[in-house]
């Protein structure tokens, strides 16, 4: 990226997208509770002061939110141009809208206590929000270029990458034990749109925040693994399952209700989520590591080391035989031992939303995480084309296997080079690697 001027407009784009992510959270937040209430929040009447319908403040609210998003992007891209008579207008507008709400709160806290419009706080504090948001655009275009506005837009630009991953985390988990657990929602919808709506945010970012440019996807990688992901990812584990349970569940119920007390369910759900993490991760270590070792398993997993480039959708990338013997290892045993449905809902929600991380192309930092979670710092590394590299680190969510057994790899020195295989001839095209296995060999040596 070219070094940015004095008053480049990219300067302002991180305080633009915090403000932009507090409206969103007040225009989300409230839809929410309009199905119920939610733990820990404000009930649904001190969200909205009731001065207009809600219909109609919310089909406001999503014309402001498009509004705010095309500024951010502009000013993201520097593609604004500034313009002093555009400054001086949104000043003064920024101003008024300012100092009126500001007004408005001081009078609901000390005069006007008895009206729903003045002591709505929540309300009052998201308009000013969005007059600070006014303000903002308005200073680029006057050429302000105050010390604060820059210090904050350097700290948030520094923030970002560190806390990108914790939070839209923290909100797939809570989306979804808020819509399972307290408004009783159906399993799959509570499990499937966290899942759907993480995937979105990512794929965002990726445009918003790349680690690369040139592993951004063009139009034949993103239909070749969008094939992946509906039929690989989305209708075999359907299938599978089903051959599990009429092939050995069904058949064999009596043998394994043995087994089925072994597993802990009296425990708390998310320890049970947890400890099911930390089970089939180990499995799935072992196998993704004789899969490196073994070459008629490798033929198969060198589907999944295809992509000379990584983005959120190649987390899709597996053949068909290997996903299916993945679920062996990950979905059988705990079937057998008659895991929940909440259990392995939790689960999914967690795996699905951190393997669109771990292939992300988001610029992005983990710290200390890097030693817990596999994050796409050290999934990069096991995409390397060098053998040495790619070697390693074979976690599918938690880290802590590689660590344990020796295959752990962070260089701190320098940056991942080129990825995929080192054959120069494999093919590219989903039905062409369906046959590749079977028809030549991708040499990890």
């Amino acid at each position: 990226m070219n070094e940015m001027t004095l008053n480049d407009p990219r300067r302002y784009a991180p305080l633009l997208w915090l403000l932009l992510g507090l409206f969103t959270f007040r225009v989300t937040t409230q839809l929410l509770l309009t199905i119920g209430d939610i733990p820990y929040l404000p009930p649904f009447e001190q969200w909205h002061s009731d001065a207009i319908p809600y219909e109609l403040l919310l089909a406001s609210q999503f014309l402001i939110l498009w509004i705010m998003v095309k500024q951010t992007m502009l000013f993201f891209k520097g593609t604004v141009t500034s313009n002093r008579t555009t400054g001086k207008v949104l000043f003064c507008l920024g101003v008024i809208y300012f100092v009126s709400m500001f007004v408005r709160l001081v009078l609901g806290l000390t005069v006007f206590t008895e009206s729903r419009w003045f002591t709505n706080y929540i309300p009052t504090f998201f308009h000013i929000v969005l007059a600070s948001f006014v303000l903002v655009i308005s200073f680029y275009h006057l050429g302000i270029r105050g010390s604060f506005i820059q210090m904050i837009s350097a700290w948030l630009a520094k923030l970002t990458p560190w806390v990108i991953y914790p939070l839209l985390m923290t909100f797939g988990l809570v989306a979804h034990v808020l819509m399972a657990y307290i408004w009783k929602l159906p399993v799959s919808l509570s499990t499937y749109l966290p899942v759907v709506v993480g995937a979105v945010v990512v794929a965002v970012l990726e445009y918003a925040r790349p680690h690369r440019n040139s592993w951004l996807p063009n139009r034949d990688n993103v239909q070749n693994d969008a094939l992946y992901m509906g039929v690989v990812q989305l209708v075999l584990p359907k299938l599978v399952a089903l051959a599990f349970v009429f092939l050995l569940i069904n058949p064999f119920q009596n043998s394994f209700s043995v087994l089925t007390n072994l597993w802990p369910h009296e425990w708390p759900i998310g320890l049970q989520a947890i400890l099911m993490i930390l089970s089939a991760d180990f499995l799935r270590y072992w196998l993704h590591r004789f899969a490196h070792t073994n070459k008629y398993l490798w033929r198969l997993h060198a589907v999944h080391h295809s992509p000379d480039k990584l983005y959120w959708l190649n987390v899709a990338r597996f053949h068909p035989l290997e996903k299916a013997l993945q679920m062996v290892f990950d979905v059988l045993p705990f079937m057998i031992l008659g895991v929940g449905e909440y259990v392995i809902a939790l689960y999914f929600v967690f795996y699905a939303i951190n393997g669109f991380f771990q292939h992300s192309n988001i610029e992005l930092r983990f710290g200390w995480l890097n030693y817990i979670i596999s994050s796409p710092q050290l999934h990069r590394w096991h995409h390397s084309k060098l053998p040495q590299e790619s070697n390693m680190n074979y976690g599918n969510n938690f880290i802590v296997w590689d660590l344990l057994f020796g295959s752990y790899y962070l260089p701190k020195d320098r940056e991942i080079e080129d990825l995929g295989l080192q054959v120069t001839n494999y093919p590219q095209d989903f039905a062409r690697q369906l046959k590749a296995p079977f028809a030549q060999e991708a040499s990890a040596e």
